[in-house]
């Protein structure tokens, strides 16, 4: 049956160092077709367009950042021509700080022109996947708390994985009066020893390394550690 790959944050060009190469051998272990190829959102950091302090000991100044993350995404773009994205809140960061700064969008580059994405990388709140056994939908989950996975998917009213949680990931399959549906968190692919995760290392609970891979049709999401 047909499957999807499903690539939780990377938050470029703080992503793991075999980030790449794993997601490149899931998806021929797999046999991903081209266009079943998602990305559940964060797929750049944005370090420097965030509102938060920066780190004194950064190795990157905001321009060297963004030269980072256009070349590291390139070699994304090589591999995987076709990627469905979930818009995130890393994403939309420097369009934000626009907002903060009270400058127009129409004096701004798209997110999607100075990352140089190809065509065949489509950006989108929430994606809705017609599996041939079971439709679920994709968003980033940035608007939800870290345990609402399952409120998600009754909010949805369909099956629903997410990303944005680094220490979570959770497959639930649960039944309704009517439906039985299932919830997903898929963790991370970052490395958490950068300094952009300096702000995560008092928590108790550490980023969970690796990807999700939905088979048969739709029907049951697999999370597969790195």
């Amino acid at each position: 049956m047909e499957s999807y790959l499903c690539i939780p944050d990377l938050q470029i060009p703080f992503e793991h160092d075999r980030a790449l190469e794993f997601i490149c051998y899931l998806k021929k272990h797999y046999k991903i077709k081209n266009e079943n190829m998602i990305c559940l959102g964060d797929e750049t950091d944005g370090y420097f367009g965030s509102l938060f302090k920066k780190d004194p000991d950064s190795i990157y100044s905001a321009r060297t950042e963004i030269e980072q993350t256009i070349e590291t995404m390139k070699r994304w773009y090589a591999q995987f021509p076709l990627m469905k994205v979930a818009i995130s809140n890393h994403g939309l960061r420097w369009q934000r700080r626009a907002t903060d700064c009270e400058i127009p969008s129409m004096l701004m580059r798209k997110y999607e022109e100075w990352i140089q994405a190809p065509e065949g990388w489509k950006w989108q709140k929430h994606w809705v996947i017609e599996g041939s056994k079971e439709r679920f939908m994709v968003e980033h989950g940035d608007d939800w708390g870290g345990g609402a996975h399952v409120q998600m998917a009754l909010h949805n009213g369909m099956s629903t994985i997410a990303g944005h949680h680094h220490s979570k990931a959770v497959i639930e399959h649960f039944t309704t009066n009517n439906k039985r549906m299932w919830a997903c968190y898929s963790g991370c692919l970052i490395d958490f020893e950068q300094f952009a995760f300096n702000y995560g290392r008092k928590h108790p609970k550490k980023p969970v390394i690796g990807a999700t891979v939905i088979i048969d049709g739709g029907k049951m999401p697999v999370f597969v550690p790195f």
